[in-house]
């Protein structure tokens, strides 16, 4: 072997291993990018649940129907949502409903592991109907940017909640069938307080029922984010949001109403802070309100297959939250 062919033998060698180390790196690389359990770009095709009702104290009124797996919504059509005499898209739920069961954690939170939320919410062919009749492709979670910036991507069904069933379900619930604009301060503090109580105490009673949405004040001009120049979707804000929980027992059914303001000039008293793991502890009782109260602000129909006059039922407000042990408390407030 010459000194020519012995160079060029041993830049080849160093080219192999510089290959088979690029390669490595990125399989590394990738390994690691997976290790972050991080929710994929697009939604992940899950299987239907067994033994979960979600519709079964869900209200009369159903409009475009959608199955989340942990949740059903359901979304606004074009139609006048607060008798101001003008039809409009909200672009979001009416109402999500969701049966919940107990979940047993070995982490000090009591939440179950989850994965890191998708960079972007996913988009749904439900909403084509939307970008139609406002002539733009843009996907919902446009809207949320610039001037809606100061608006958070509100969950109605939780994820923590899905992530009971798997972390993938989780990632699911980042869908705008299951959200509205809320206030940072309620999203992050008295909202996500009763969001964990939730979840307390369905592992206190085993399992209870969900219904959940927005409210929007009666002939009070809607507000809408999204810009237009822009070719946005404009996505309706709320007023309130409101929460009924059913809980089942030798009893018969219980149930605990609330409403809370979503728009305020000023941080609500019992709001605190509104940062969870800085309040701990909300007083959730001055938003408790009676079934009828929903029905009113709403315009929401429960118990519609029950024969019996349940008039008086409805009107019925719940004084006190029932009490969570502590070692069904889940999350850093309630």
């Amino acid at each position: 072997m010459n000194l020519f062919s012995f160079k060029t033998s041993m830049a080849q060698f160093v080219v192999s291993i510089s290959l088979i180390l690029l390669i490595f790196i990125l399989l590394n690389t990738a390994q690691a990018r997976v290790g972050k359990n991080e929710c994929p770009e697009n939604r992940y095709l899950l299987p239907n649940l067994q033994d979960y009702d979600h519709l079964k104290y869900a209200p009369a009124e159903r409009e475009r129907l959608y199955n989340g797996g942990t949740f059903i919504s359901s979304v606004d059509s074009i139609d006048d949502d607060n008798g101001d005499g003008k039809e409009e898209y909200l672009v979001q739920p009416n109402w999500v409903a969701y049966h919940l069961k107990s979940f047993n954690s070995n982490r000090g939170s009591n939440y179950a592991p989850s994965y890191r939320r998708p960079k972007n919410w996913y988009r749904l062919k439900l909403f084509n109907e939307e970008r139609e009749h406002y002539k733009t492709n843009q996907n919902v979670g446009n809207s949320y940017l610039g001037m809606g910036h100061v608006w958070n991507r509100g969950h109605l069904s939780q994820r923590a909640d899905s992530n009971r069933i798997t972390p993938e379900f989780g990632c699911n619930t980042h869908v705008f069938s299951n959200a509205v604009p809320q206030s940072p301060k309620f999203n992050r503090g008295i909202w996500q307080g009763m969001e964990n109580y939730v979840s307390s105490l369905s592992n206190e009673r085993g399992e209870l029922w969900v219904v959940t949405g927005p409210v929007y004040e009666k002939e009070k001009i809607i507000q809408f984010i999204g810009e237009r120049e822009k070719k946005e979707i404009p996505v309706a804000v709320p007023d309130k949001l409101f929460k009924v929980i059913f809980m089942e027992s030798e009893r018969g059914v219980e149930v605990i109403s609330l409403i809370y303001p979503n728009k305020f000039d000023k941080l609500p008293t019992y709001y605190k802070e509104g940062n969870c793991q800085q309040d701990k502890k909300y007083d959730h009782t001055p938003y408790i309100v009676s079934l009828k109260d929903v029905e009113d602000a709403t315009g929401l129909t429960f118990f519609s297959g029950i024969e019996m006059d349940l008039s008086e039922f409805k009107k019925i407000k719940a004084t006190i939250l029932p009490t969570v042990g502590d070692e069904h408390r889940v999350g850093y407030c309630l």
